[in-house]
């Protein structure tokens, strides 16, 4: 896979399939995921897309450094697009992967063509509060500090994020699994604050593009049809 050096940031590791001349999908994995998680899916979005999937910062091959802010994370997407020459693309992100994607959209509408969050953790604090893990896991793929700083932000709340939804005018999917741990009542919230979203709910978990894929593109593949190559 190949390696690129983001300009005042970190080295990432990314993934790439599909044609050259298609329309850009950037995929943004969850907390303790990497791009491998799209690998199922990536494939024949690829038939009429350029698909990128990067092992963000803090996870994989990808660098590991000491600052996980939210703020970091969607910045390197941003730096991501920069370093590949993309103006524009469609961000696709799964659950952490979506807060980041929320936040790229919402600072930087013009790089945005679509927008896709999967299973996005709402803004409000978590009940009961997540834990903190005590220390690195042994299997883990992934930089312990990362899920930690995620952590700790998911549990503070940020109710401002609602005010930010407003700001969000490109074309969005949002997508939920009814049998989620997540409250899909708070997803389809988000939904009616966004100007221009639509809510679906697949009857899966909380990993849709991995659980059943097929279900996944059926409703993806429609939502960014005219982009389609």
């Amino acid at each position: 896979m190949p390696n690129v050096q983001l300009a005042n940031g970190p080295t990432l590791r990314y993934r790439e399939w599909g044609r050259p001349d298609g329309a850009v999908l950037l995929l943004l994995h969850g907390t303790t995921a990497d791009g491998s998680t799209w690998r199922h899916v990536a494939p024949a979005l690829g038939e009429h897309f350029r698909v990128i999937a990067p092992d963000l910062r803090g996870r994989a091959d990808s660098e590991w450094t000491d600052d996980y802010s939210m703020q970091l994370l969607a910045d390197d997407v941003v730096a991501l697009m920069d370093a590949l020459g993309v103006l524009g693309a469609v961000l696709v992100g799964h659950s952490s992967g979506a807060l980041v994607a929320f936040l790229v959209a919402s600072q930087h509408p013009e790089r945005l063509r679509m927008l896709v969050l999967e299973e996005m953790p709402s803004p409000d604090a978590a009940k009961p509060p997540l834990e903190l893990p005590l220390g690195p896991d042994p299997e883990g793929r992934w930089d312990w500090r990362l899920v930690i700083a995620v952590r700790r932000w998911r549990n503070a709340g940020h109710p401002e994020w609602w005010q930010l939804a407003n700001k969000i005018g490109v074309r969005t999917l949002v997508l939920a699994g009814s049998r989620s741990p997540y409250d899909e009542s708070r997803l389809r919230d988000l939904s009616h604050a966004m100007p221009d979203a639509t809510f679906r709910s697949l009857d899966l978990g909380h990993t849709p593009h991995e659980e059943r894929p097929s279900a996944f593109l059926q409703v993806v593949g429609p939502f960014l049809a005219p982009l389609a190559k």
